[in-house]
């Protein structure tokens, strides 16, 4: 008989053209309202990774609570595309994948699936990135962690930075805005049963995970950027592995080494490359 843990984890489909998230505080919202949801459904979050184009979410509860704590969710980044950049059917609330975590292993490989995502697209380590809940977990100095205190805000200050009218806890702390992740992710419930952090760790390692979250998802995930993304990772390329300020001052060699690496590391398409390096279409289709 299948065991039933209550953990359930939930992938935004990826926007097909452009991005949900363009600046910080859009990121600050999609946590705001992670945090936000809690208070309002019967949901526990262990784990999320805010990506540019979509959302991964490990939540605890029941598949009807989980459901309607990720519609609050996406109505709250429907309501900001619209407000804010004119966007509007971007987000569909019913457009996503759900699987149910049956054990622990399989608990184990979603959280670090999860976490790893900004890794996948080369934007950061795991415990680098800023919009994810990595920083949580087995973490000894978190007590350490002082943000400023929602109970010191004045009511106005506060809608502006929630985004509405929510009361929260006196205890919740932000930063900068940004509700801190041990005010709503439950990662005492993950370290317990996890039981030790060197689990979560060697999972974080391992290069083939991918491969086995897929396996059990039933689908298959590719990270795809949008020209503006692409050409952050040149620019960071040209700087930290080229020692260039633009691929305009790269030989030709290295123009096509870093053809080469953007398909790779990247998953670029020829039509990107082409737009933001400028080869020909016959070099491209030799060289990929």
């Amino acid at each position: 008989m299948k065991q039933t843990t209550g953990v359930y984890q939930f992938t935004m489909s990826h926007l097909k053209s452009g991005v949900l998230f363009r600046d910080g505080a859009d990121y600050i919202l999609a946590v705001n309202s992670i945090a936000l949801g809690t208070l309002h459904h019967a949901v526990r979050v262990l784990g999320y990774a805010v990506m540019s184009n979509h959302l991964h979410l490990l939540l605890r509860g029941t598949y009807e609570d989980c459901i309607s704590f990720y519609h609050f969710i996406m109505r709250r980044f429907a309501k900001m595309l619209s407000r804010k950049y004119r966007l509007n059917g971007i987000v569909r609330e019913n457009d996503f994948h759900a699987s149910e975590v049956t054990d622990r292993q399989m608990f184990l490989n979603e959280l670090a699936y999860i976490l790893r995502n900004p890794y996948r697209a080369r934007t950061a380590s795991p415990y680098a990135y800023r919009w994810s809940s990595a920083d949580v977990y087995f973490n000894p100095w978190l007590d350490l962690v002082r943000g400023t205190p929602f109970s010191g805000m004045k009511q106005a200050e506060q809608r502006n930075v929630l985004g509405g009218h929510y009361t929260v806890p006196d205890t919740w702390e932000h930063h900068a805005g940004c509700i801190l992740n041990r005010c709503f992710v439950d990662y005492g419930y993950v370290e317990k049963y996890l039981e030790d952090s060197l689990a979560l760790f060697d999972k974080l390692r391992v290069y083939d995970l991918e491969s086995t979250v897929k396996l059990s998802h039933g689908y298959s995930e590719t990270v795809k950027f949008s020209d503006a993304e692409l050409q952050e990772k040149i620019n960071a390329l040209c700087r930290y592995e080229y020692h260039v300020k633009s691929p305009h001052q790269m030989d030709r060699k290295s123009l096509l080494m870093l053809a080469r690496t953007l398909s790779r590391r990247f998953a670029a398409s020829k039509g990107q490359i082409r737009r933001l390096l400028g080869l020909e279409d016959y070099v491209l289709n030799q060289l990929l």
